[in-house]
């Protein structure tokens, strides 16, 4: 599989639908599946998204009526462990980990080495993301009791975190496909390692949510370095977190968000000077990484290059 796949049946024969989408799903979706559907297959319609980030997949899917059931034997090829929310579903039911229930209000639903099913008489749409199973320390046993809708979906990790992240890229893998974000697989097992534990009732001094959101805040910077009003105040903003608890993230000793800010651009700078083919002025440079004025980026840059941005220039074209 690529690092994105798109699957769509409205432009197909309306008979070859059902057929086609079974096929598909039933591999795409990281575990075989038995697929069938509830009413006649001609008016059934489905798509589905898929990113491959690395060794964690997200996967976006809207479908038509249908039921589908997995064995443990497939998950337990697979080896993955699955974070899912499903949107309401009137009238429709799912089974997994022992527990069968109704999907009328969606369900958050952890998934590991277990059979499952669903029912959908009317369709369903969801998001999900799968991790290797081994990234995540959580037991068979453990993901039966944290399945209790009452414990999961109340869990802040899952509620506050997780979900308004994973349901933010909902209608977004396309644009993310092209995007160089190493750091997002390591942030998804870090998310899902710290909801277990915080299921299980375990805090672990904060290690994992303070890497969490440390990867969540460069991840943010990077996106953000042409913004001048990028500051510590507008990240902590940004991650809906206070200014106390962004810099209880950071390593010790490490400088703070604003060097971490001055860094990334400086940094940024220099790579753009660095290439023979980018004519732009310094001082459009300058503003694209979010330093509008010109002498105080050139004063700041030679301050932690100990050369000048004309300098680097001038060094990079002269080599070709």
């Amino acid at each position: 599989m690529g690092p994105y796949q798109r699957f769509d049946t409205p432009g197909m024969a309306a008979r070859d639908r059902f057929e086609y989408w079974r096929g598909w799903y039933s591999q795409a979706i990281d575990s075989p599946m038995q697929l069938e559907p509830v009413h006649h297959p001609s008016g059934f319609n489905a798509s589905a998204e898929v990113l491959a980030l690395g060794e964690v997949d997200i996967v976006e899917y809207r479908f038509g009526p249908a039921v589908g059931s997995w064995t443990r034997e497939a998950t337990e090829l697979s080896n993955r462990l699955r974070l899912v929310l499903l949107g309401p579903a009137p009238d429709a039911t799912g089974s997994w980990h022992g527990r069968e229930l109704s999907l009328a209000q969606g369900a958050a639903v952890l998934l590991g080495r277990t059979d499952g099913s669903w029912r959908v008489p009317r369709g369903l749409r969801g998001i999900q993301v799968n991790a290797p199973r081994e990234a995540i320390p959580v037991t068979d046993a453990q993901l039966r009791v944290f399945n209790d809708q009452r414990r999961l979906r109340h869990d802040p990790i899952l509620a506050r975190m997780i979900c308004p992240t994973l349901l933010g890229l909902s209608g977004h893998l396309h644009s993310l496909a092209g995007t160089d974000l190493p750091e997002l697989a390591g942030l998804w097992i870090s998310l899902l390692t710290m909801l277990t534990r915080s299921l299980a009732g375990r805090d672990t001094n904060g290690t994992d949510t303070a890497r969490a959101r440390l990867l969540q805040a460069r991840r943010y910077i990077r996106a953000n370095l042409a913004d001048s009003r990028l500051s510590p105040t507008t990240v902590a903003d940004a991650l809906h977190v206070s200014r106390s608890t962004l810099y209880d993230a950071l390593p010790p000793n490490a400088e703070g968000i604003a060097a971490e800010v001055r860094h990334q651009r400086l940094q940024r700078a220099h790579s753009i000077l660095r290439d023979p083919a980018n004519t732009q002025p310094i001082a459009d440079i300058a503003a694209a990484v979010g330093i509008p004025n010109a002498g105080h980026f050139s004063r700041i840059f030679r301050n932690h290059y100990g050369i000048t941005p004309r300098e680097v220039r001038a060094q990079h074209t002269s080599r070709h």
